[in-house]
């Protein structure tokens, strides 16, 4: 055997058993060195060390470490790691450019560029650390994670292997590339053994679709706190103070189901909704879609519709009650409204663009049809009662002529303002 050969062997099982000199006594766990070019004893600070150069490789337990150099402190057992440094732990591979392995805690740290990937998550950030025994990692700034189905931006996360929950915090963006749909805020949490996700401190999602000829259109909805569910049936529960903008549609209500594949919205408590100049209301409503596009608005229980019958006579407004009301659409536009169960309507009257009274009706159902948004027929069913007020005993009374339930809500929800929208998208270069 070379003179260098015996050197180096020489060395290793030097700095093997000085690593673990002193460690059954205090009852610590033993790093084995494994590999290293070269070695040099050192003094730092009163700190007996060992630098360890090239092809450096160790391991403690089931870890295993490997660098292109590492600076060993003997007594505490911190080592300092640098160049290609790489942390494995059964199928946890963690990689950086410096990093620190702490014996005693079998905790590693990573610095600059650091990435980890065990078969579950692919993640990214600028600083890393993974606690061996709980199995828990976490990470700040600039943290990205990847899955196959979306892509998360947080400031820092928190990752327990055993659970596989992640919990990102701090200015979160999610990304989910399989339908368009981006939602941020402040705190997620993420279990992927139950595909379920939990946003919450100001929510906000979006959601792009194509609905032909080249249009996009967006989705936008807010709440105290989203639920994202993958099971069987996707969907995302928005709860509490929920609010809604798409298209010509906007809502309010205390709990709102988003049905992902079956084209669906369900809102409760206290639920409102608006069509272009029309708001209902009532105990619950459900929102049905084909291919994106509006086809119908169920409205169950003390359902009510209002819309301002005339710009220029900004007091009146048409009015239909009832238990049931459906809103029936095609190509977008209003096409009918069916009203059943103790019907009741109110419709101001105008001739030549002069108000003109209104007309009062009942019945078991009332049934509106409309041509290019306007109302073509009024057709009144079962136990009919009509009545006409001239406009004499209408003008200025209109209070008097409102039906029960009337609730006129004039902060109808705005979509979010482009200048924020435009933030998120660049945050995770959305093109």
């Amino acid at each position: 055997m070379s003179v260098r050969m015996l050197h180096r062997w020489s060395g290793i099982v030097c700095v093997t058993v000085t690593l673990a000199r002193g460690l059954y006594a205090q009852e610590q766990k033993v790093i084995i060195l494994d590999n290293a070019d070269s070695l040099i004893g050192k003094v730092i600070d009163g700190n007996a060390a060992r630098e360890l150069i090239g092809n450096v490789r160790f391991r403690q337990e089931n870890v295993r470490v490997s660098c292109d150099r590492a600076l060993q402190y003997i007594e505490s057992g911190e080592v300092v790691l640098s160049g290609n440094v790489t942390v494995v732990e059964d199928s946890l591979t963690m990689r950086s450019m410096r990093g620190m392995y702490h014996r005693d805690e079998r905790r590693a740290e990573a610095f600059d560029g650091v990435s980890l990937d065990d078969g579950n998550v692919r993640l990214t950030a600028s600083y890393g650390e993974y606690k061996v025994d709980p199995r828990q990692a976490f990470f700040r700034t600039h943290v990205v994670v990847r899955d196959t189905a979306s892509t998360i931006f947080a400031d820092s996360l928190l990752y327990y292997r055993t659970d596989k929950r992640s919990i990102a915090m701090g200015n979160v963006v999610v990304q989910n590339q399989t339908d368009n749909v981006i939602i941020t805020g402040h705190r997620l949490e993420h279990v992927a053994t139950t595909r379920f996700s939990r946003m919450t401190e100001s929510p906000v999602l979006v959601k792009f679709e194509r609905i032909g000829s080249g249009r996009v259109d967006t989705l936008v909805v807010r709440s105290l706190v989203m639920e994202a569910y993958r099971d069987t049936v996707e969907r995302l529960v928005a709860i509490d103070s929920v609010e809604f903008v798409r298209a010509d549609l906007a809502g309010k209500a205390g709990l709102a189901v988003f049905y992902t594949q079956n084209d669906s919205i369900l809102l409760r408590l206290n639920p409102v909704l608006w069509y272009r100049m029309t708001q209902v209301s009532g105990d619950s409503m459900n929102v049905y879609l084909t291919e994106r596009r509006l086809k119908l608005i169920s409205v169950l229980g003390n359902a009510l519709a209002i819309s301002q019958s005339d710009s220029l006579f900004p007091g009146r407004f048409d009015q239909l009650t009832g238990e049931q009301l459906h809103m029936y659409f095609a190509d977008q536009v209003l096409a009918k409204i069916d009203v059943q169960i103790r019907a009741m309507s109110v419709y101001y009257v105008y001739e030549d663009s002069l108000a003109n009274g209104l007309n009062k009706s009942s019945g078991d159902r009332v049934l509106i049809t409309f041509t290019k948004g306007r109302v073509k027929s009024i057709l009144v069913v079962g136990g009919v009662e009509g009545e006409y007020v001239p406009e004499n005993l209408v003008r200025n009374r209109y209070d008097e002529y409102a039906l029960p339930g009337f609730r006129w809500l004039p902060a109808r929800p705005s979509i979010m303002p482009s200048d924020i929208l435009d933030q998120h998208l660049l945050r995770i270069g959305y093109d």
